[in-house]
């Protein structure tokens, strides 16, 4: 049943169905994809920039410091895209509070899942749906960071080079 009121003119879905949570966990798997998609081409476009040749201990500490602040931007990134699934939370009045929804957020997201808080049974599908997009998130993190770190040639060029 979807019910709005004057008061409260948030919509409150007292029993959603399948569909409902398609719709809601589509819409906020689209948002977050793009959140992370426009932080790994800010990353990119930092790493371009501090990718010039060097040499000696100059370049230990340049690239030492690019990976520490690419990694720190990539979970602010993450941390976004956490508060994301609890404000979506919270919005739905599946939890009455910031702290219980940031922390089942990020247990989901991070597939963590203690399992001390749940979903209420007809909202339960959205906890797959956000640990399915973290999942991809941290996937696609670790893969920049990966490519990242092999542009740098963090062990020295390869015997071949």
């Amino acid at each position: 049943m979807i019910s709005a009121n004057e008061t409260n003119p948030r919509i409150v879905m007292d029993s959603p169905g399948i569909e409902h949570q398609v719709v809601v966990s589509a819409l906020l798997i689209a948002a977050t994809i793009f959140v992370h998609g426009v932080f790994v081409a800010a990353a990119a476009a930092m790493f371009r920039a501090v990718k010039r040749p060097a040499i000696g201990v100059y370049r230990f500490f340049r690239d030492s410091i690019a990976l520490v602040l690419i990694g720190a931007w990539l979970m602010l990134a993450h941390s976004i895209e956490i508060s994301m699934w609890a404000w979506t939370f919270v919005r739905l009045e599946v939890f009455e509070g910031w702290e219980p929804a940031l922390y089942f957020s990020a247990a989901s997201y991070t597939t963590l899942g203690f399992g001390d808080v749940l979903l209420p049974e007809p909202w339960r599908l959205l906890s797959g749906a956000a640990a399915a997009n973290g999942l991809l998130l941290f996937g696609l993190s670790a893969a920049f960071l990966f490519d990242a770190a092999g542009q740098l040639h963090l062990g020295g060029r390869r015997m071949s080079d």
